[in-house]
């Protein structure tokens, strides 16, 4: 394994791990059965992974009042907003709970308006090509 720079840390206390691994399943769980490689990245430190499962379910599972399709579209324009490309997956997510193409649309704009044009650019993917003959 490699890392940018040559450089790799990785826990190898078996204590430390079996922490993590209760704290994974958790977040799993609570993600509706998937995680990615970032979360096992910060399963090398079991209070990191603590810190962010906790704030994970505090924001996304419990005393959760938004709807949804909504909740996804906020966390798409905070993404696209700080440069994330993950923006694309809320985007999807939002698609998923019912978000038409006109509320697509409108946050999008919202984006465009208040952060420009590159801020847009990694969810302009979630629009199909219009089939116009110009």
């Amino acid at each position: 394994m490699s890392a940018r720079g040559g450089i790799v840390t990785r826990q190898t206390n078996r204590e430390q791990l079996e922490r993590s691994a209760e704290l994974l399943e958790t977040l799993k769980k609570a993600r509706g059965g998937s995680l990615d490689g970032g979360h096992r990245r910060l399963a090398n430190d079991p209070a990191l992974l603590r810190a962010f499962t906790d704030l994970y379910v505090d924001c996304c599972v419990s005393d959760t009042g938004i709807p949804e399709k909504y909740r996804q579209l906020i966390l798409m324009a905070l993404c696209c907003a700080n440069g994330y490309d993950i923006a694309v997956n809320h985007g999807r997510k939002a698609v998923g709970e019912g978000a038409t193409v006109e509320e697509m649309g409108e946050v999008i704009r919202l984006i465009l308006n208040v952060c420009g044009c590159p801020a847009i650019l990694p969810v302009m993917e979630l629009f199909e090509e219009t089939e116009l003959d110009v």
